[in-house]
């Protein structure tokens, strides 16, 4: 029984060898996380800018311009720590879903499709005609293991791509979207916060009345406020994201890796001899 579980299986990624489904089902994986994620670190960035230059907004003390000048914005510095260290985790997942898809196109090189289908062919045939008591004295074992390996390369991105697909949709998908949608309601409040021009005024002029000292005060205060608010969520969002690129391929390849070894222990020619 367990001789035509294995036959069947090898039958299978056979069909799956030569055609596009599981790379096609993989490259879409990658492409919906690669946009998620980069919506997400393109937020990262902005945010990150935005309270950049309102910390190097230095607002003058005195109508004249003489005098000690003040930067309101300073306030936002241990938050825009917190946000320059998620944009780099953003930046690394990105990274890394790019890096997984490039290994999925490799795997899928009609060279190595070609190479593969050939000894796995051979080896089916061979299996069959165990079965049928014919051809029983050949030794597979070589050619079973050498597939497997050859195997294991083939699908293993597309395995690690297709089970991260499923537990991202039912696990990931909606917190990230819904936490995603949260942080670009701060980023739009924080771009809305400030006017480049007028900044760029101030910086030339060095010149700023009360009012100005007030507006920089204030809009730096709020989005504080809001940022102080959103931590949760930019720390939800970096163990999602931790998770959907690095623990989730780490755990499905080391299962892959499980699999392969219990079929590699499996000694075809000395199991069906056995039978004898």
């Amino acid at each position: 029984m367990r001789d035509k579980m294995i036959i069947l299986l090898l039958a299978v990624l056979l069909v799956l060898n030569l055609t596009h489904c599981a790379d096609q089902a993989g490259d879409d994986y990658f492409d919906k996380a690669l946009k998620s994620a980069a919506v997400t670190f393109a937020v990262a960035r902005v945010l990150n800018g935005v309270i950049t230059l309102i910390q190097h907004v230095e607002v003058a003390a005195t109508p004249a311009g003489v005098g000690l000048s003040v930067a309101p914005g300073q306030i936002l510095d241990p938050l825009n720590d917190l946000i320059e260290q998620f944009s780099t985790v953003m930046l690394l997942a990105t990274v890394s879903l790019a890096i997984q898809k490039l290994l999925l196109a490799i795997s899928g090189w009609w060279a190595a499709k070609i190479v593969i289908a050939a000894l796995l062919s051979v080896l089916l045939i061979f299996l069959i005609l165990d079965q049928f008591k014919i051809a029983r004295q050949v030794n597979k074992s070589v050619l079973y293991k050498i597939v497997l390996l050859l195997l294991f390369v083939r699908f293993a991105l597309p395995f690690v791509a297709i089970s991260s697909s499923i537990i991202e949709a039912q696990f990931l998908k909606e917190p990230i979207q819904a936490k995603t949608e949260k942080l670009q309601l701060v980023e739009q409040f924080a771009t809305e916060a400030i006017d480049t021009d007028e900044v760029q005024k101030w910086h030339e002029s060095l010149i700023a009345s009360g009012k100005n000292l007030i507006k920089v005060r204030e809009n730096a205060a709020l989005l504080k406020e809001r940022l102080s608010k959103s931590i949760s969520t930019i720390i939800d969002l970096i163990a999602l994201f931790i998770i959907q690129t690095v623990l989730l391929p780490l755990a499905f390849l080391y299962l892959a890796v499980k699999l392969v070894k219990q079929l590699f222990a499996y000694d075809v020619s000395g199991h069906l001899a056995a039978r004898d």
